[in-house]
């Protein structure tokens, strides 16, 4: 195919199909079957199966065949390990301990009277919380309720207080994060465990070090600014604490701290799955000893539930937007693009700027980070192959930024959840969260280049 043409038709595609998703329509549908469309097309035109060497002999049914692989993949590899890491996660939830690990992390803060230096503490803890509560509006909402009523009884703004709330979850991060996950196994293709500790966790704390000194600077000058006068029922309200006893802080950090533990111990490979697994049967006896009622057996019924409910909301998405990667991939234009900037100099960072960016959009225009990230992350590699450079010195500000672009797009669960919460107007918190948030899109080029030169 002409190159000027395999670009134009890939760049009408995504134009079209990103069309289809801010118009509302539902995203898995698009992905899954506009890229069957796309090899139904270009078999139609060219002849060639989108299976390749492995055809049935049908290109119509090498579609279908393509598509039906691609569920059989995801639900058996990463899918079952987020539905697994989701399941957990719902349950901890569901047994309070979530909610008693953020009380024990916020309360001492609640003491402290500078409320701008507060801010920045709560944003902190919120990021950390983040690597055990993956859902980043459970996680919003679950600050809301503990630690926005703390930043407003010191007099910081709603707005602002709810800004703080939605920033930290900017970041995508952890073992159990479904994002990241996807980016260690199908996209770089190394452990989880490597990809976290050594190119995510270094990126993530500098990341976190700089946004928690602009945050707060940036909000007091929008307070002082145009002194917002809103007000929240949330406002002046005692911190709630859980009835589960204290120690169950522990259960949602378990999974983590064994993957790191056990990922020094070469001779044992436990990976996030079988972590998660682990912990929630360990947790399950637990609580029938606490409780001592047959009626916790039912508990297993809900995570089973919360699991599916992955499979709806996330995995879904993932199967769709496999689908979708390999349409882009056929049209050829990525690979036109990709071998431009292989000739241009610097070509790393405009490739690193340029996905990225991609990404960033798409997470602001879909209000979801998988989404973006799963649609355009399988992409990187053939690039970075051609370009001689490593896989996660792209694969990691691409996966960083759809987040970012996720806690600024008005139709963000997170943005959605927490401005009605709040009792604030949709757009005026999107666009509270847009400098903070673009400001560390600018920070994840530079910190996640500097990380793939020099590591």
């Amino acid at each position: 195919m002409n190159p000027v043409l395999s670009v134009l038709l890939t760049l009408l595609y995504i134009g079209f199909v990103v069309y289809l998703v801010i118009k509302k329509y539902n995203s898995v549908f698009v992905f899954l079957s506009s890229g069957i469309v796309v090899f139904l097309l270009v078999a139609l035109f060219t002849g060639t199966s989108v299976m390749g060497d492995e055809t049935t002999g049908s290109v119509v049914i090498d579609a279908f065949i393509y598509a039906k692989n691609a569920f059989s993949t995801n639900m058996s590899g990463v899918g079952l390990t987020l539905m697994m890491v989701t399941g957990y996660s719902m349950y901890m939830s569901h047994i309070g301990a979530s909610t008693k690990l953020a009380f024990l992390a916020t309360k001492p803060l609640s003491k402290v009277h500078n409320s701008y230096f507060v801010l920045s503490f709560m944003f902190i803890i919120g990021t950390a919380l983040k690597l055990v509560i993956p859902s980043a509006s459970g996680h919003g909402m679950l600050l809301m309720s503990i630690a926005f009523p703390i930043l407003t009884s010191l007099g910081i703004s709603p707005l602002s207080a709810a800004t703080a709330v939605v920033m930290g979850s900017f970041i995508d991060w952890g073992p159990n994060d479904s994002s990241a996950i996807f980016a260690a196994e199908k996209v770089v293709g190394i452990p989880m465990i490597d990809y976290f500790l050594k190119w995510q966790l270094p990126a993530c704390l500098i990341l976190i070090a700089v946004c928690a000194v602009f945050l707060p600077i940036w909000l007091a000058r929008c307070d002082k600014r145009d002194k917002h006068e809103g007000t929240s029922e949330l406002q002046g309200k005692v911190v709630e604490d859980t009835s589960c006893p204290t120690w169950y802080a522990l259960f949602p950090v378990a999974p983590i701290v064994l993957i790191v533990v056990f990922a020094f111990i070469p001779t044992i490979n436990l990976d996030v799955t079988t972590a998660n697994l682990l912990c929630l049967i360990v947790v399950f006896f637990v609580e029938l000893a606490r409780r001592r009622s047959k009626e916790i057996t039912n508990d297993m019924s809900f995570v089973m539930k919360a699991m599916g409910t992955s499979f709806a909301s996330v995995v879904s998405i993932l199967v769709g937007a496999a689908v979708f990667a390999k349409a882009i991939e056929i049209l050829g234009g990525m690979s036109v693009i990709s071998g431009f900037l292989a000739s241009a100099s610097g070509a790393p960072i405009l490739v690193v700027a340029a996905m990225s960016l991609v990404t960033f959009f798409g997470g602001f225009v879909m209000g979801s980070g998988n989404a973006s990230w799963y649609a355009f992350g399988p992409l990187v590699p053939s690039m970075t192959e051609q370009m001689g450079i490593a896989t996660q010195s792209v694969a990691l500000p691409m996966q960083l930024a759809t987040s970012m672009g996720r806690s600024m797009s008005p139709v963000s669960a997170v943005i959605i959840s927490v401005s009605g919460m709040a009792g604030l107007d949709l757009q005026e918190l999107s666009r509270s969260c847009m400098v903070p948030a673009a400001v560390m899109f600018g920070c994840n080029i530079v910190i996640s280049y500097c990380i793939g030169t020099f590591l």
